[in-house]
């Protein structure tokens, strides 16, 4: 699998794991050691148990159904997703 396509796989899984709150399929993404940030600012989640707990608290209070990332951009053996809608 190269970089576009493993970009599009994990905007694919996040749209469908997100809105069925789907923990365990969200956490397959990750390396055990993977660091994970969800907002700039606020500490990252390191590793995927941390990630997994941010997770079930964030899914726990919210209703959210249909979720939308962008198209992935992939260059230089990197991948980023600019924009998120739910």
């Amino acid at each position: 699998m190269d970089t576009r396509e493993a970009a599009e796989r994990f905007v694919r899984v996040w749209e469908r794991a997100w809105a069925a709150h789907d923990v365990a399929a969200l956490l397959e993404l990750y390396a055990e050691d993977r660091v994970h940030r969800s907002m700039p600012f606020r500490e990252p989640h390191r590793g995927r148990e941390a990630l997994g707990a941010y997770l079930r608290r964030s899914f726990a209070g919210e209703r959210v159904t249909d979720v939308r990332f962008s198209a992935p951009v992939a260059a230089g053996g990197g991948i980023a997703v600019a924009e998120c809608r739910v």
